[in-house]
């Protein structure tokens, strides 16, 4: 697709996503990730820009991000977009990156 602006790395194992948002919560399953956003299987909608925290678990910590609907992904679940987050939760985000990079070696 073009325009994409970094490289999504497909979840290989379940990892568990849940967002708090200005018009409600949802909880769902990664499908990918990169360094600006992800994309979640869930059943629930959400307008495109609503605002909200992302959690993701890892281990005993949790990656909170501030983040926005992108798009709705028909049968499928939401895309958001990365917005803010601190210098830990980038550290974080990077583990789990480099986790899912090792995972799609093997």
């Amino acid at each position: 697709m073009a325009g994409r602006r970094a490289k999504r790395l497909r979840a290989t194992q379940r990892v568990a996503v849940a967002f708090l948002g200005t018009t409600g919560s949802l909880a769902g399953e990664l499908v990918d990730l990169s360094t600006t956003g992800l994309l979640i299987r869930c059943s629930q909608n959400l307008e495109p820009g609503t605002l909200g925290r992302l959690g993701i678990p890892l281990g005993q910590e949790t990656i909170r991000i501030v983040a926005a609907v992108r798009r709705q992904v028909p049968s499928l679940g939401l895309a958001f977009e990365f917005v803010q987050m601190g210098s830990h939760d980038r550290e974080l985000l990077h583990r789990l990156i480099m986790r899912l990079q090792t995972l799609a070696r093997s």
